[in-house]
């Protein structure tokens, strides 16, 4: 999974979701966030909430097309 911006998703990685920090906790094909306030909240929420994707292509095509 990797942000628009090109640079991969990790789990740590810090997030904002309707302007409230959270951490990126796992990763399959949604996100589960965890909050950063004390309660630690968990959340799942789809790869485009956070700016992100799942890359799809087949290589062929993913050198083709620039992103």
């Amino acid at each position: 999974m990797k942000y628009k911006n090109g640079q991969l998703v990790e789990p740590g990685d810090v997030v904002h979701v309707k302007n409230r920090p959270y951490t990126v906790y796992s990763i399959s094909d949604t996100v589960t966030l965890r909050s950063m306030c004390e309660r630690g909240y968990i959340k799942r929420v789809f790869p485009a909430d956070i700016g992100a994707y799942i890359p799809r292509l087949s290589p062929l095509f993913a050198e083709l097309m620039p992103i």
